[in-house]
């Protein structure tokens, strides 16, 4: 089995505990399954080229990581008095500075991250692959023969 057959795999198992977790209103089942899924689509979004270079196989597994540590640090504090804490961070309770300070600045980082090195993979793939660059120029005589 490939390893996009089992990414996809993956994917349908995911999406079955998303579900479930719908399905009995447990947030957090929903929640965690889907941080997995950024990751496997990341790594699927990269394609070929994940077992090539290896800071896209670990971009595609750092994110989820990263993601799952946040969330937990954010149900770790939480717990108790949760978001009705009286002590302040930077004019925000504990949680929502977690949030507004952590995670949502982690989205934005791991989005223009994989913009950069996505368009540097569909350059790379442009420039090596012969059959692209000719039918992209307008030589439709080498792609003929493929």
């Amino acid at each position: 089995m490939r390893s996009t057959d089992r990414l996809v795999m993956l994917l349908l198992v995911l999406t079955c505990i998303m579900l479930a977790g719908m399905l009995t209103a447990s947030w957090r089942v929903v929640l965690y399954p889907y941080l997995v899924v950024i990751g496997v689509i990341i790594l699927l979004g990269v394609g070929t080229r994940r077992s090539r270079d290896s800071v896209l196989m670990w971009m595609g597994i750092g994110v989820p990581v990263g993601y799952i540590a946040l969330y937990l640090w954010l149900e770790v504090a939480m717990q108790g008095a949760g978001g009705e804490s009286s002590d302040l961070v930077f004019g925000l309770v504990p949680t929502t500075a977690i949030y507004f300070f952590a995670i949502w600045p982690f989205g934005l980082l791991v989005a223009g991250l994989y913009a950069l090195f996505h368009a540097r993979i569909m350059f790379d793939d442009d420039a090596h692959d012969p059959h692209r660059r000719s039918v992209a120029a307008g030589d439709q005589t080498a792609g003929d023969d493929a």
